[in-house]
């Protein structure tokens, strides 16, 4: 009952803030995950990060650290200077729900297989599409990046065979 489990310190609590009321992790939350992620495989501080986006250090740590709102241009520019894959990304966090698979293999196989496809959906939703989709390109984009994966696996179960001789 999420009633029950408001209380005046998880109402101020940023953290509660970014779990819906089953208690898991937004899909705003997760794309924070992987970028302070990034940041910290990269060795990047935050504050420097905040000085090459042009922002107040206190406000990027407010977004990424305290639970303030993610708005999409913020995290295209993050993604832009850490070297993010914004399909990858997406990938992982709105369809696997999980932004540790940012880094599988088999997300990056898929995603650089839909990558044409998922730059001409988001020129779409930003109002901008010049090509007409039709669901067999679609299809074939599917059955390709389907086909690869197949592929990647009988390589890597290959490979472990032979490793294993």
């Amino acid at each position: 009952m999420l009633h029950g489990a408001i209380t005046p310190e998880t109402v101020f609590n940023p953290i509660f803030a970014q779990r819906n009321a089953n208690g898991a992790a937004t899909e705003q939350c997760r794309y924070k995950r992987l970028i302070n992620g990034e940041l910290a495989r990269q060795s990047i501080p935050l504050a420097h990060m905040a000085d090459k986006l042009g922002l107040l250090r206190s406000k990027l740590h407010k977004v990424l650290r305290q639970g303030a709102f993610l708005g999409e241009e913020l995290r295209d520019r993050l993604f832009e200077e850490l070297g993010i894959d914004h399909t990858r990304a997406t990938i992982a966090v709105s369809m696997l729900k999980n932004e540790a698979a940012y880094h599988d293999q088999a997300v990056f196989l898929a995603a650089e297989a839909l990558k044409g496809l998922y730059c001409e959906a988001a020129l779409a939703r930003r109002g901008a599409i010049q090509v007409n989709l039709r669901p067999a390109i679609i299809h074939t984009a599917l059955g390709r990046a389907y086909e690869m994966l197949l592929t990647h696996q009988e390589r890597v179960l290959e490979a472990n065979r032979t490793l294993l001789s």
